[in-house]
C-alpha cells in the first residue's frame, strides 16, 4: 500500500506542475480566438422571463467575456498524463474512453453551438427549448450506451455490486439502465458549473473523498488516476477562483462527471458515489423540475435554474453559495465514506 501511495503523490505533482504550464498558454488561446461568454437575450424571453433574471445576475457578477472553454485543460491533461504514466488495465482504458468522448462532446456543445452560433439569435432560442435538449440527451444516451458495452466486453464488469450482499446480474437492459442514470449524472456535473469555483471544488472534495474511500477498502487501481485527475483540479480551481479566468464548462465538467460516476460504478461504490455528488443531482433536478414545470405547466418553481442561480437572484453572493454548496458536499463525502467502509 505505501508503495502506490508514494506513486499517487509522484503522479499529483506532475499533473499539477503540467497543468501550471498548460494553463496559461490554453487561456490565451481562449482569448485569441474569442471562445469567451457573451450575455446576450433571445427574442424567446420577456423582459420578466427567466432569461432576463440570466442576464441580470450575470452581469451584476461580471462575467461577459469570461473564456468557456477552459475545462479543455481537465479534458486534455488527465488522459495524457494517465497514459504516460499510470499502470494501465482494461477498466481504466474503458474510462479513458469515455474520458476522452464525452470531453469532445461537451467541446462541440460549447466551441460549435456556443460560441460558433452565438450571433444567430434563432439557434440561440432554439437551444433555450425542451425540445433541443432532449435531442442532445438522446445522443449522449447513446454514447454512453457505446462506453456501457465497452466496459461490459472487457469481462471484468459482469455484475453491478450495490451493498456487500448485493449485487445483480449485467443484461442489456441494465446497461441501457446505467447508460442513461451515467448520463444524468453527467448533465449533473455540467449544470453545476454555473458559478467560479463551485464545479472544481465540489469535484476536488468528491475526488479526495473517492481516493480516500479506495484507499481503505484496499482498491489500488483507481488511485493513480483520481491522484492525476486531483492535481490537474487544483490548478483548475486556481484560476478558477473569483473572479474566474475561465469557466470550465462540457469540456471539463462532463468528462469528469462521467469519471466520478464510472469509478463508484466498477467499484462497488455506486450508494457512496451518489452519496458524494447528491449536491450535483440535487442541482441537476432543480433544472429538470423548472423545465418540466415550464414546458407543461407553464409554471416557473424557481426564479431561476438550477438552483445556485435562483440563489443569487435572491441576493446571495457567489462566494455565499459556493461555500455552502462545498460543504454539503463535504458533509455527503463524509457520509458516503462511513457507508462505503461498513
Amino acid at each position: 500500500m505505501t508503495d502506490i501511495l508514494k506513486e499517487s503523490l509522484q503522479y499529483l505533482f506532475i499533473s499539477t506542475a503540467i497543468s501550471m504550464l498548460f494553463a496559461p498558454i490554453m487561456i490565451n488561446i481562449l482569448y485569441r480566438f474569442n471562445q469567451v461568454s457573451e450575455i446576450k437575450k433571445t427574442k424567446l424571453a420577456s423582459e420578466q422571463g427567466t432569461n432576463s433574471v440570466f442576464m441580470r445576475i450575470m452581469r451584476t457578477a461580471k462575467t461577459n467575456g469570461t473564456p468557456n472553454m477552459g475545462g479543455v485543460l481537465i479534458w486534455l491533461i488527465v488522459p495524457l498524463v494517465t497514459y504516460i504514466f499510470a499502470p494501465q488495465f482494461s477498466q481504466l482504458n474503458a474510462l479513458l474512453a469515455g474520458f476522452l468522448l464525452f470531453g469532445f462532446w461537451g467541446f462541440i456543445d460549447v466551441a460549435v453551438f456556443t460560441n460558433g452560433l452565438k450571433n444567430n439569435e434563432k439557434f440561440r432560442a432554439l437551444q433555450e427549448t425542451f425540445e433541443w435538449r432532449l435531442i442532445k440527451l438522446v445522443i449522449a444516451i447513446i454514447l454512453n450506451i457505446g462506453i456501457m458495452y465497452m466496459l461490459y466486453k472487457t469481462g471484468t464488469f459482469d455484475t453491478l455490486s450495490l451493498t456487500n450482499t448485493i449485487a445483480i446480474s449485467i443484461t442489456p437492459a441494465i446497461l441501457i439502465l446505467l447508460a442513461i442514470i451515467g448520463q444524468f449524472a453527467i448533465y449533473s456535473g455540467e449544470l453545476t458549473d454555473g458559478l467560479d469555483g463551485l464545479m472544481v471544488g465540489i469535484f476536488i472534495i468528491i475526488t479526495t473523498a473517492m481516493f480516500f474511500l479506495l484507499t481503505v477498502q484496499q482498491k489500488y487501481d483507481y488511485l493513480p488516476f483520481l491522484a492525476i485527475t486531483l492535481g490537474v483540479l487544483i490548478v483548475d480551481l486556481y484560476f478558477n477562483i473569483p473572479p474566474a479566468r475561465f469557466w470550465n464548462g462540457g469540456p471539463g465538467a462532463m468528462p469528469i462527471s462521467f469519471a466520478m460516476f464510472f469509478i463508484g460504478l466498477t467499484t462497488g461504490n455506486i450508494i457512496p458515489y451518489f452519496l458524494m455528488s447528491f449536491v450535483t443531482w440535487i442541482i441537476m433536478l432543480s433544472s429538470a423540475i423548472q423545465m418540466i414545470s415550464i414546458k407543461f405547466f407553464h409554471k416557473k418553481v424557481f426564479k431561476i435554474a438550477p438552483i445556485h442561480h435562483h440563489f443569487q437572484a435572491m441576493g446571495w453572493p457567489q462566494y455565499k453559495i459556493t461555500m455552502r454548496f462545498w460543504l454539503f458536499t463535504l458533509f455527503g463525502c463524509i457520509l458516503g465514506i462511513y457507508i462505503g467502509v461498513l
